[in-house]
């Protein structure tokens, strides 16, 4: 006999059946008992089992899905013996029947290979299967249907699901047609036969389950269904809220009077015997139903507006431990619902973790990203692309192949430092280790060879993988595949993975990565078993094993009773719980809307269902699913219910971040509900753990609020805050971090100190930037290419190369073929010194460095012109000071120790008139260079200066007579590009390329020296133009006493700076106005300093109150 115990949510209607089971368990003990409920139920229902009949009599119940109890049918009685499909082998067959069919295809030809048309394909398998339709029966579908999309679309998916039916035959048993399988067994062997049969918690059923439930009528003493609804009867045809179950209720009767099955009088049980509050009574009485019993009281339903998906998890986790704490409950009193769980899952984890709330996640995740998926993947797609490095980096950051961290990192660092990337990962590496170097000493040739054998061990494998991937069968591809994770002995790299999750106190993902490994290898045996004779090439088989993979998930599982849990609303069914969180009650979303997704439109399925086919339900019905799994979500709570949504400006996607249907059944219910926002909330409600604790007094650090006060006291007694706290204190007086001790400055800057005039330029414009480059010696990446900085050098190569070798005079008087032939030949010597030879270079490297020829060809004619007419001779080229030239510039410290200026001067010039010799300091500058005497002032733009002073002081020894400073040039070295014109004459072009390599500077302001340098006076070289014997301008030229007092600034700027150093002042203070020190900074993201924050503002000055400042108040112009 069918009973039908119909009763709404929170009725009781779970309580009446195990009051039956437990009267039949004690009444007639020998009758078979069956409990069959959704999958995800079983287990909860086993245990309500065990607590309400104990051990021995709860043995007597057989809790089953219908998935299990085929299963358990097949064990007794046989039937299915034979390979199982999974959800990968799925995927590769389909893949496989689009192959094998699609030169028959017209609809779908286009999208035969693409994933997305398999999933689409898969999932309306599924259905069909389900519903329990053939793939011919579409096919005879087709031929009623007049000529169009449709027809066209279902002869296709009949002879592309034809295909796939026959090669999963071949080889596989389909789960999915268990349920069409197992009928007949129960038929023949009376499976059911005289036994109780209990079925809740469905609101449906398919096609497959109506021919078990058949059986099951027929065969059974009484068979007792529970159906959410509140009657038999459908007064709102097919739109109300319980519709789609009083349908159901409809469907069972008429299946069992048409197998002459009695149909007992319905039981309807009475309501809201759940509930301990009025309000969530009224709530489940009233919500998605037509006239609507409003509630005044709401005291236990909340709404939350949140900011975002991040804030609505630190509500939900504050809110718990909040009830907790404060009203006693336990973490197992708390479900979390919501239609979309895995969007909250990183959030939830993270602010539950903060609070120290234990969570399940009920959802399977998939493993797409696991580790141990993204080494196989990432592996495949780099031998299928080429040998990317990018595919390679990321194989190894996996952390499961041989190498160690350090490994990767220097694998990683060479590649990019020669831009390594394709073939040249199969051929061993012989390029220099530290980039354009010229000499390989014994330190880089082993660490060059320890390189190479980082490579060989990561690379070999791969290359044995690729070659059976070109030509195997699928199943030599996938024993490639494993014979790879063994060469990289990957399961020992991922158990000590594991057992390090464990150490860190996160068993659930150290479960996950040891299930990772079982899930591979099944898919593995999938693809050998499905492709064994198929050879599938490199890009089928890395496409496929990819879709195989994407369909694969993990459940977790619990890993302890007193636990909150999260789960979808599909698919969850809570166990009474007393609290509930429904997330992302944002319109459109739970309820989720209506979309028609997939393989037919909304009309097209209503059209096939009028036909006769047992299709899923059309939009209408699907809306009416979403609005009921909305109103159980509702009536699950027995005590408190917390609606949330995201409505702020950050809240994704979504119409606006308007509230759901959810919300607005609840107002229309409670007039009075209760609506909050993170600032409606007292600031403690959140505050109420350690971490978040810290979190809320971070953000309202200094305020000088009692809130504010109060929370930094908290942490000012935990010496493990110390730290941190000091920090915040330096963030709200925007006061940058410096040293704490002298002594600790002096021990790490030194004593005496060694120090370049980039080092001083860097300092001034950043203390901080200094302390990083200079002080910790992080250094940026730099790859090995032309860069700005590579063709400085080259450059500079060239120019010292040409004047000292080839000399000013004869290069004066080549031809300009001539001359870029001498050039061309002194870059190949470069290329074979510095580059690592020029043989290995790209097309393009070799184009650019034929324009670099051109380029510095009319930058040596410019300068040999300039030499020619100038009394200043050239003396020293690459001058170093501080080694093997000139001794450094050193200035004596107060704390006993020095500070010695080194570097390298590109050239110097001699004068020599009246027994003294006139020195300057020339500059090649490949970038754009402005000389302002200001910048001085500030302590950059230094460089030239600091290098005159070191000459001046040695220059009378090295060059005889009495050294006096002329000044400092910079002399342009990039391409001098003049404006295309047609009406400009070849002298008139020269003349303006000639003033783009004006040369710039500070000379002394002496006749006789200028006119040395510039005999005409024209300013054709220099930046000082002669007008009567004198400069016209006197922006570039100082009077000697001038330019001495400049050079003795130079030196105290130099002496402050090591004593700043020494004293630990290394604060991020960098230089603003006319500089912006953090434009190109590696270090912002450690500085902490913000655009806003203070910083060494620069000021315009005037030529006279700059010299003040320099030379003191007593010098005038």
């Amino acid at each position: 006999m069918l009973h039908l115990i119909y009763g709404r949510a929170g009725s009781g209607k779970t309580t009446y059946l195990q009051e039956l089971c437990l009267r039949s368990a004690r009444e007639r003990p020998e009758m078979p008992l069956y409990y069959i409920v959704p999958e995800q139920y079983s287990f909860e229902t086993e245990r309500a089992m065990l607590h309400l009949l104990g051990p021995k009599d709860a043995q007597k119940v057989h809790v089953l899905s219908f998935s299990r109890m085929a299963e358990e049918v097949f064990r007794r009685f046989g039937g299915a013996a034979g390979r199982r499909l999974e959800a990968g082998g799925r995927c590769i067959f389909m893949s496989l029947a689009l192959e094998q069919v699609k030169e028959h295809l017209k609809f779908y030809r286009r999208k035969a290979e693409t994933t997305d048309m398999i999933s689409m394909l898969l999932a309306i398998s599924e259905e069909l299967k389900l519903c329990a339709v053939r793939p011919e029966t579409l096919g005879e579908t087709a031929a009623s249907l007049p000529e169009g999309t449709l027809r066209r679309k279902m002869k296709e998916l009949s002879l592309i699901l034809g295909a796939y039916d026959a090669l999963v035959a071949e080889s596989c048993v389909d789960p999915l047609e268990d349920l069409t399988r197992v009928q007949e067994p129960i038929l023949v062997h009376g499976f059911f036969r005289d036994s109780l049969i209990l079925v809740d918690a469905f609101t449906s059923f398919t096609v497959q389950e109506y021919g078990i439930l058949r059986l099951m009528m027929k065969q059974a003493a009484d068979i007792h269904i529970t159906l959410c609804a509140d009657s038999p009867q459908d007064p709102e045809n097919g739109v109300g809220l319980f519709s789609l179950v009083q349908r159901t209720g409809v469907r069972l009767k008429n299946t069992a009077r048409e197998n002459d099955v009695p149909v007992a009088a319905p039981v309807i049980l009475p309501p809201s015997v759940r509930f301990r509050s009025e309000a969530l009574r009224a709530l489940e009485e009233s919500a998605y139903r037509p006239s609507k019993r409003t509630y005044e009281g709401a005291a236990e339903v909340t709404v939350y507006r949140a900011a975002d998906l991040y804030d609505e998890a630190e509500f939900v986790a504050a809110s718990i431990r909040n009830l907790v704490m404060e009203e006693g409950y336990h973490y197992g009193d708390f479900t979390i619902i919501a239609r979309h769980p895995e969007e909250y899952a990183s959030m939830l984890e993270e602010s539950m973790a903060a609070r120290e709330i234990p969570l399940f996640m009920d959802d399977p995740r998939p493993v797409e990203s696991e580790p141990l998926m993204r080494l196989v993947l990432s592996a495949l797609q780099a031998i299928r692309w080429g040998w990317r490095t990018e595919e390679i980096s990321l194989l190894m950051k996996t952390g499961l192949t041989p190498l160690t961290e350090a490994q990767i990192a220097n694998l990683e660092n060479y590649a990019f430092l020669w831009t390594i990337t394709g073939e040249e990962w199969l051929s061993p590496w012989n390029m220099h280790p530290r980039g354009f170097e010229a000499e390989m000493t014994e330190e880089d040739t082993k660490r060059l060879q320890e390189l190479e054998e980082c490579r060989k061990l990561l690379i070999r494998p791969l290359q044995v993988l690729e070659k059976i991937l070109r030509r195997g069968t699928g199943e030599e591809c996938a024993a490639a595949v494993f014979a790879l994770l063994e060469s990289w002995k990957v399961s020992l790299h991922l158990k000590e993975m594991a057992a390090r999750l464990e150490e860190a106190a996160r068993p659930d993902l150290a479960e996950r990565q040891l299930r990772s490994w079982d899930l591979l290898m099944e898919v593995l045996d999938q693809c050998a078993l499905v492709m064994k004779e198929f050879s599938p090439g490199i890009a089928r088989f890395s496409e496929i094993l990819r879709l195989v993979i994407a369909s694969g998930t993990l459940s977790s599982i619990p890993q302890g009773l007193d636990q909150v849990t999260v789960g979808g609303a599909d698919r969850m069914r809570p166990v009474s719980p007393k609290v509930v969180f429904l997330l992302g009650a944002r319109q459109g979303e739970f309820p989720a809307a209506a979309g028609s997704g997939g393989i037919f439109s909304g009309l097209e399925r209503q059209e096939l269902i009028r036909l006769g086919l047992p299709l899923n339900e059309t939009l209408e019905g699907t809306a009416v699913q979403e609005r009921f799994l909305a109103y159980t979500a509702l009536s699950s709570p027995s005590e408190k219910l917390f609606i949330s949504y995201p409505g702020g400006r950050n809240a994704g996607q979504g119409a606006g971040g308007e509230p759901s249907s959810l919300i607005l059944e609840a107002e229309a219910v409670l007039p009075n509900l209760r609506h909050y926002s993170a600032e409606s909330l007292p600031p403690l409600y959140f505050a109420n753990a350690e971490a978040p604790a810290f979190h809320a007094a971070a953000r309202s650090f200094g305020r000088g609020t009692v809130y504010s006060a109060t929370l930094a006291q908290c942490f000012q007694e935990k010496a493990e805050y110390e730290e941190r706290l000091a920090a915040l204190k330096r963030a709200a007086n925007a006061s940058p971090e410096v040293f704490r001790t002298p002594e600790l400055a002096e021990k790490l800057f030194g004593k005496s100190m060694n120090l370049s005039a980039t080092q001083i330029e860097t300092y001034h414009l950043c203390r901080f930037q200094y302390f990083c480059r200079y002080g910790l010696h992080a250094k940026e990446r730099r790859a090995a290419s032309m860069d700005a900085l590579e063709y400085g050098s080259l450059m500079h190569y060239l120019l010292e190369k040409a004047f000292r070798e080839v000399g000013a005079e004869t290069i004066l008087h080549m031809e300009a073929a001539t001359l870029e032939e001498t050039v061309r030949g002194l870059l190949n010597r470069y290329g074979e010194e510095k580059l690592g030879g020029m043989a290995q270079k790209s097309a393009r490297f070799h184009w650019m460095m034929e324009r670099l020829v051109k380029s510095a060809a009319v930058i040596i004619a410019h300068i040999a012109r300039e030499l020619s007419q100038s009394l200043f001779v050239p003396v020293e080229y690459e001058l170093s000071v501080g080694k093997e030239g000139i001794p450094p510039l050193t200035i004596p410290l107060p704390n006993g120790g020095s500070v010695q200026v080194e570097g390298k001067i590109d050239r110097v010039d001699l004068f020599e008139k009246n027994g003294k010799t006139y020195l300057r300091v020339v500059d090649y500058k490949t970038g754009k260079k402005d000389f302002r005497l200001s910048d001085v002032v500030y302590g950059v733009n230094m460089q030239m200066l600091v290098y005159l002073a070191a000459l001046a002081e040695s220059g009378n020894g090295r060059y005889g007579g009495e050294a006096v400073p002329a000044g400092i040039l910079y002399m342009p070295a990039t391409d001098p590009r003049v404006t295309a014109d047609r009406n400009l004459s070849p002298e008139k072009a020269l003349a303006e390329q000639e003033k783009s390599l004006r040369m710039k500077g500070l000379l002394i302001d002496d006749p006789e020296v200028l006119s040395a340098m510039e005999p005409d006076g024209y300013g054709t070289y220099i930046p000082v133009m002669m007008k009567n014997g004198a400069p016209s301008r006197r922006d570039s030229v100082v009077t000697q006493r001038e330019m001495e007092k400049i050079l003795r600034y130079i030196r105290k700027t130099v002496g402050e700076m090591a004593r700043e150093l020494q004293g630990g002042r290394v604060e991020a203070l960098p230089l603003k106005g006319g500089y912006d020190a953090c434009a190109w900074c590696p270090y912002r993201a450690v500085c902490g300093h913000e655009e806003e924050d203070p910083g060494r503002e620069t000021e315009k000055w005037d030529r006279s109150a700059v010299l003040k400042f320099l030379c003191g108040e007593d010098e005038e112009d």
